[in-house]
Protein backbone atom coordinates (compact mmCIF):
# COMPACT_ATOMS: atom_id res chain seq x y z
CA UNK A 1 0.00 0.00 0.00
CA UNK A 2 1.51 3.13 -1.02
CA UNK A 3 1.67 6.06 1.48
CA UNK A 4 -0.94 8.05 -0.54
CA UNK A 5 -2.95 5.24 -0.10
CA UNK A 6 -2.57 4.55 4.04
CA UNK A 7 -5.38 4.14 5.54
CA UNK A 8 -7.01 6.95 7.61
CA UNK A 9 -5.89 5.27 10.86
CA UNK A 10 -2.32 4.39 9.85
CA UNK A 11 -2.00 8.04 8.50
CA UNK A 12 -2.80 9.26 12.23
CA UNK A 13 -0.96 6.85 14.11
CA UNK A 14 2.02 8.06 11.82
CA UNK A 15 1.42 11.86 12.67
CA UNK A 16 0.67 10.63 17.08
CA UNK A 17 4.19 8.85 16.49
CA UNK A 18 5.86 12.27 15.08
CA UNK A 19 3.98 14.54 17.50
CA UNK A 20 4.83 12.10 20.78
CA UNK A 21 8.53 12.47 19.69
CA UNK A 22 8.44 16.10 19.17
CA UNK A 23 7.04 16.31 22.82
CA UNK A 24 9.48 14.34 24.14
CA UNK A 25 12.71 15.71 22.14
CA UNK A 26 11.18 19.28 22.22
CA UNK A 27 12.17 20.38 18.67
CA UNK A 28 10.67 22.89 17.37
CA UNK A 29 7.26 22.03 14.19
CA UNK A 30 5.49 22.62 11.82
CA UNK A 31 2.46 21.94 11.48
CA UNK A 32 0.22 21.21 8.37
CA UNK A 33 -3.19 20.73 8.36
CA UNK A 34 -5.22 18.58 5.48
CA UNK A 35 -8.01 21.56 4.72
CA UNK A 36 -7.53 23.96 1.55
CA UNK A 37 -5.50 27.28 2.80
CA UNK A 38 -5.25 26.36 6.35
CA UNK A 39 -2.21 27.94 7.80
CA UNK A 40 0.57 26.53 9.14
CA UNK A 41 1.73 26.90 12.56
CA UNK A 42 5.21 26.61 14.14
CA UNK A 43 5.58 25.79 17.44
CA UNK A 44 6.37 23.01 20.03
CA UNK A 45 4.27 20.62 20.71
CA UNK A 46 2.82 20.28 24.62
CA UNK A 47 0.90 17.11 24.09
CA UNK A 48 -0.56 15.07 21.89
CA UNK A 49 -4.01 12.80 21.57
CA UNK A 50 -6.23 11.07 18.95
CA UNK A 51 -8.34 14.02 19.19
CA UNK A 52 -6.33 17.47 20.10
CA UNK A 53 -2.63 18.62 19.75
CA UNK A 54 -1.65 20.92 21.68
CA UNK A 55 1.29 23.54 20.58
CA UNK A 56 2.93 26.25 22.31
CA UNK A 57 3.06 28.88 19.28
CA UNK A 58 6.49 29.84 18.11
CA UNK A 59 7.11 32.50 15.54
CA UNK A 60 10.53 34.50 14.69
CA UNK A 61 12.50 33.59 17.67
CA UNK A 62 8.95 34.52 19.98
CA UNK A 63 6.37 32.25 21.54
CA UNK A 64 3.21 33.60 22.03
CA UNK A 65 0.51 31.44 23.54
CA UNK A 66 -1.13 27.95 22.77
CA UNK A 67 -2.51 26.47 19.44
CA UNK A 68 -4.93 22.88 20.09
CA UNK A 69 -6.16 21.74 16.94
CA UNK A 70 -7.66 18.55 15.70
CA UNK A 71 -5.11 16.01 15.32
CA UNK A 72 -7.12 14.30 12.62
CA UNK A 73 -6.74 17.79 10.42
CA UNK A 74 -2.77 17.07 10.90
CA UNK A 75 -1.39 16.30 7.37
CA UNK A 76 2.19 17.13 8.27
CA UNK A 77 4.46 17.45 11.26
CA UNK A 78 8.29 18.79 9.93
CA UNK A 79 11.11 19.15 11.72
CA UNK A 80 12.33 22.70 12.08
CA UNK A 81 15.23 22.27 14.40
CA UNK A 82 16.61 20.59 17.30
CA UNK A 83 17.67 21.93 20.86
CA UNK A 84 21.08 24.18 19.08
CA UNK A 85 18.37 25.88 16.60
CA UNK A 86 18.51 30.02 16.76
CA UNK A 87 15.11 29.75 17.67
CA UNK A 88 15.67 27.32 21.22
CA UNK A 89 19.10 29.36 21.38
CA UNK A 90 17.60 32.77 21.73
CA UNK A 91 14.28 31.13 23.89
CA UNK A 92 16.87 29.76 26.24
CA UNK A 93 18.88 33.34 26.43
CA UNK A 94 15.63 34.83 27.52
CA UNK A 95 14.46 32.56 29.78
CA UNK A 96 11.83 30.64 28.02
CA UNK A 97 13.58 27.41 27.46
CA UNK A 98 12.08 24.96 28.45
CA UNK A 99 9.05 25.92 27.29
CA UNK A 100 6.14 26.33 30.28
CA UNK A 101 3.28 24.30 29.74
CA UNK A 102 -0.32 26.06 30.47
CA UNK A 103 -1.36 27.61 33.24
CA UNK A 104 -3.80 24.36 35.10
CA UNK A 105 -2.50 21.88 32.40
CA UNK A 106 -4.91 20.93 29.68
CA UNK A 107 -6.62 17.94 29.34
CA UNK A 108 -6.54 17.07 25.28
CA UNK A 109 -9.43 14.19 25.16
CA UNK A 110 -12.11 16.31 23.99
CA UNK A 111 -13.07 19.98 22.52
CA UNK A 112 -14.77 20.77 25.94
CA UNK A 113 -11.99 19.84 27.75
CA UNK A 114 -9.49 21.90 25.78
CA UNK A 115 -12.18 25.02 26.01
CA UNK A 116 -12.62 24.09 29.78
CA UNK A 117 -9.00 24.56 30.35
CA UNK A 118 -8.39 27.58 28.40
CA UNK A 119 -10.79 29.44 29.30
CA UNK A 120 -10.36 28.85 33.31
CA UNK A 121 -6.71 29.44 32.85
CA UNK A 122 -6.42 32.80 30.96
CA UNK A 123 -10.18 34.27 30.82
CA UNK A 124 -9.99 34.18 26.54
CA UNK A 125 -10.43 32.03 23.88
CA UNK A 126 -9.76 32.34 20.37
CA UNK A 127 -12.03 30.38 18.26
CA UNK A 128 -11.06 29.33 14.60
CA UNK A 129 -13.66 27.31 12.34
CA UNK A 130 -11.78 26.88 9.75
CA UNK A 131 -13.96 24.78 7.20
CA UNK A 132 -16.22 28.19 7.00
CA UNK A 133 -14.14 30.92 7.66
CA UNK A 134 -10.83 30.39 7.09
CA UNK A 135 -9.31 33.76 7.29
CA UNK A 136 -11.29 34.79 10.62
CA UNK A 137 -11.14 34.07 13.90
CA UNK A 138 -13.48 34.83 16.79
CA UNK A 139 -12.14 35.90 20.31
CA UNK A 140 -13.71 36.34 23.87
CA UNK A 141 -15.24 34.79 26.93
CA UNK A 142 -16.88 31.74 27.19
CA UNK A 143 -20.30 31.88 28.33
CA UNK A 144 -22.32 28.41 27.35
CA UNK A 145 -20.42 25.09 26.58
CA UNK A 146 -22.85 22.27 25.97
CA UNK A 147 -21.91 18.87 24.22
CA UNK A 148 -23.19 20.19 20.83
CA UNK A 149 -22.47 24.35 21.24
CA UNK A 150 -20.28 26.90 22.38
CA UNK A 151 -21.63 30.43 23.27
CA UNK A 152 -18.83 32.99 23.16
CA UNK A 153 -19.26 36.64 24.13
CA UNK A 154 -16.99 37.81 21.48
CA UNK A 155 -14.97 41.39 21.87
CA UNK A 156 -14.17 43.56 18.65
CA UNK A 157 -10.71 44.51 17.75
CA UNK A 158 -10.72 47.57 19.82
CA UNK A 159 -11.85 45.54 22.87
CA UNK A 160 -15.68 46.31 22.92
CA UNK A 161 -18.57 43.74 23.77
CA UNK A 162 -21.07 42.54 21.38
CA UNK A 163 -24.27 42.31 22.18
CA UNK A 164 -25.37 38.92 22.31
CA UNK A 165 -22.90 36.13 22.49
CA UNK A 166 -21.99 34.28 18.97
CA UNK A 167 -23.08 30.33 18.55
CA UNK A 168 -20.85 27.53 17.26
CA UNK A 169 -20.81 24.20 16.86
CA UNK A 170 -18.29 21.78 18.57
CA UNK A 171 -18.14 19.50 15.28
CA UNK A 172 -17.06 23.12 12.99
CA UNK A 173 -14.45 24.35 15.46
CA UNK A 174 -10.97 23.26 14.17
CA UNK A 175 -8.78 25.45 16.56
CA UNK A 176 -8.70 27.30 19.75
CA UNK A 177 -5.94 29.67 20.49
CA UNK A 178 -5.20 31.01 24.22
CA UNK A 179 -2.54 33.08 26.40
CA UNK A 180 -1.29 34.97 23.46
CA UNK A 181 -0.25 38.62 23.38
CA UNK A 182 -3.35 39.70 21.59
CA UNK A 183 -6.33 38.25 23.12
CA UNK A 184 -4.06 39.17 26.36
CA UNK A 185 -4.24 42.89 25.72
CA UNK A 186 -8.12 42.56 24.64
CA UNK A 187 -8.92 40.73 27.53
CA UNK A 188 -7.20 44.06 29.55
CA UNK A 189 -8.73 46.52 27.96
CA UNK A 190 -12.40 44.64 27.98
CA UNK A 191 -13.17 45.49 31.24
CA UNK A 192 -16.48 42.92 32.39
CA UNK A 193 -19.33 42.50 29.85
CA UNK A 194 -21.86 44.70 29.71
Amino acid sequence: MSQQQASPQASLDRVLHKLDRAVRVGYLVRISRSFRDADKIDGFVIGATEAWTLLASCADFDLDGFVAIRTADISRVQRRGDDKSMTVRVLRRRGQWPVQRPIGGVHLDGLSDVVTAAAEGYGFVIVHVEGWEPDSCWIGTVVGLGRKKLRLHEVDPEARWHDEPTKFSMKAITQIGFGDRYSTTLREFAGSPR
